[in-house]
């Protein structure tokens, strides 16, 4: 699992680095707050686009052969981000990364492959954990080394890529290098299946609340408290510790008792509540303590509905439909980081008012019996 969990580390830290350096992207290159958020956007609609692509070749050619070609699609775009001389090349760089990123669900996928259904919660919740990972790495590095300049950052996240694609090469197993033969159109019917389909909807406003917010969270701070680069790094590196120990403390171990959709049912509650809170920020504090409920549920949201949709998908088809969920949330990622900067040049305030509804609306088709 040691390659897997690194592919996700360093795929998520492509996002976790840039969000912190977004207010000195706007500086350097005279961008609207708009057009930084597209930098976030952009990457996600490859992945969409790529993400049932890649999920049907993994269950065709083998996860390990996808993961490969996704890890070295994603070097490319952090070298290229790191010497990209204008804000033209650094889209540029951000569509080879966003292709690179589709393969996650692939990933998803070889977890299930590996695993029995008795630790299919712990290794998703490890899966989750190494998110929180990378939002205390990635931002405090960002707010350490952007001292020496906005390109160090990737260099180092380079560095990390290629280490990672060592370890898969000589660690990851060849699993599921069997070939199978559905078609496209079988895989989006199953898919759609009803117990299928709600919880690819419901991840979908989870995954579009969480980006919404989290796009945005350094221009949201910059517009109203004023904070640093550094501060913002430390925040969020002080979200990911609190997701990070929720996930592995808390998440599994309810998840073995309650079952994941009660969990998932508590987490969007709380995640409710954090994204209300945004619209009374006075000061740090208070901002401090919707970021904790926010981390604790959020941290309960993602791994609880992945474990439940692997679970209803068929193995022969299992990456293709981790491939459908990867594309739809990459349609969230896409819409999030532009709806919330928009927000924010209207009123930074209302950022939370559109995840909150988003939530709420989750937590309702939860109540439905068949998710």
């Amino acid at each position: 699992m040691l390659p897997v969990y690194g592919t996700t580390l360093v795929e998520t830290l492509g996002y976790t680095l840039m969000i912190p350096l977004l207010p000195a992207i706007v500086r350097q290159y005279h961008a609207s707050d708009v057009m930084v958020g597209a930098l976030l956007s952009v990457p996600a609609f490859c992945s969409m686009v790529a993400a049932p692509v890649w999920g049907k070749l993994s269950d065709r050619l083998g996860r390990k052969t996808i993961i490969l070609i996704a890890q070295f699609l994603t070097l490319a775009g952090y070298l290229m981000q790191a010497t990209a001389p204008s804000l033209f090349l650094i889209f540029m760089s951000r569509i080879i990364s966003g292709c690179g990123g589709g393969a996650l669900g692939a990933v998803q996928s070889y977890i299930a492959d590996v695993t029995r259904e008795d630790q299919r919660d712990l290794a998703y919740s490890l899966y989750g954990a190494v998110f929180g990972i990378a939002f205390i790495v990635g931002p405090v590095t960002s707010g350490f080394l952007i001292h020496a300049g906005l390109a160090v950052p990737f260099f180092v996240a380079a560095g990390i890529e290629l280490v990672t694609i060592l370890i898969t090469v000589l660690l990851l197993p060849s699993h599921m290098q069997r070939t199978s033969h559905t078609s496209v159109k079988a895989s989006l019917r199953a898919a759609n299946a009803p117990g299928v389909r709600l919880v690819l909807i419901r991840h979908f406003l989870a995954i579009f609340a969480i980006v919404c917010f989290l796009a945005n969270f350094a221009l949201y701070l910059n517009h109203v408290l004023g904070s640093p680069v550094s501060e913002v790094g430390w925040l969020l590196a002080g979200a990911g510790v609190v997701g990070g120990a929720a996930l592995i403390f808390v998440v599994s171990p309810l998840a073995t008792r309650l079952g994941n959709r009660r969990v998932a049912q508590i987490g969007l509650l709380a995640s409710f509540l954090a994204y209300g809170l945004l619209s009374f920020v006075t000061d740090l504090w208070v901002f401090g303590i919707a970021l904790i409920v926010w981390a604790i549920g959020s941290a309960m949201v993602e791994p609880t509905l992945t474990a439940l949709l692997s679970v209803r998908a068929r193995p022969s088809e299992r990456g293709a439909i981790m491939g459908v969920s990867d594309s739809i949330n990459g349609l969230a990622m896409i819409l999030g980081p532009a709806t919330g900067s928009a927000i924010i040049g209207a009123n930074p305030r209302y950022l939370g008012v559109l995840p909150a509804f988003a939530a709420l609306l989750a937590f309702g088709l939860g109540r439905v019996r068949r998710t």
